[in-house]
């Protein structure tokens, strides 16, 4: 069984070297001490805290509107919302290429066409640490469906975007035989 390595200030460790913030302590039934963690990692032996999945949702909220935000400003073609949204770092893949900030930006300024219309569904988050998260989603766009995937990164309590991919879902031909 893994145990947490701790020390009063609240600077938690796992045996992995994976840094976790305590959300409460308490002894179980056996007498054993145990923590409730608030990050993505629970070793053997630990509980999930109470307040985990209130966090999730949470979370999952504010990522989704944030997304929602993003597709309406580029059928808008507001280049200043990008600016914004986008980490200094931001990468995009598409089946095209690699774009960089500003060229992201740049495509969004200068494309002429209008989205066609588009729904998001089926939304998950996984959390990275307490900075860091993975939105993943599926959106159906004019007739097509993509499976996107967008890395936030929160600096002084603001999530940007910093990396986005979006990958074509494959239009079965057949069956296999």
């Amino acid at each position: 069984m893994g145990m947490l390595r701790g020390s009063r200030k609240g600077e938690w460790t796992t045996p992995m070297g994976v840094k976790v913030i305590p959300v409460m302590r308490y002894r179980s039934p056996g007498g054993t001490k145990r923590v409730c963690v608030r990050a993505g990692f629970y070793g053997k032996g630990y509980q999930r805290p109470v307040r985990l999945p209130a966090l999730m949702e949470d979370l999952l909220a504010v990522l989704c509107d944030i997304e929602n935000r993003a597709w309406k400003a580029a059928d808008t073609r507001d280049a200043g919302f990008y600016r914004e949204y986008l980490a200094p770092e931001a990468l995009i893949v598409t089946p095209f290429g690699v774009l960089n900030r500003e060229e992201i930006i740049r495509e969004i300024a200068e494309n002429p066409l209008e989205l066609p219309a588009y729904a998001l569904s089926d939304e998950r988050v996984v959390p990275l640490g307490e900075e860091n998260a993975v939105l993943v989603y599926t959106v159906s766009l004019g007739g097509h469906t993509l499976y996107v995937s967008t890395v936030y990164a929160r600096n002084k309590g603001r999530w940007r975007a910093a990396f986005h991919q979006r990958t074509p879902a494959v239009q079965e031909v057949g069956g296999m035989d």
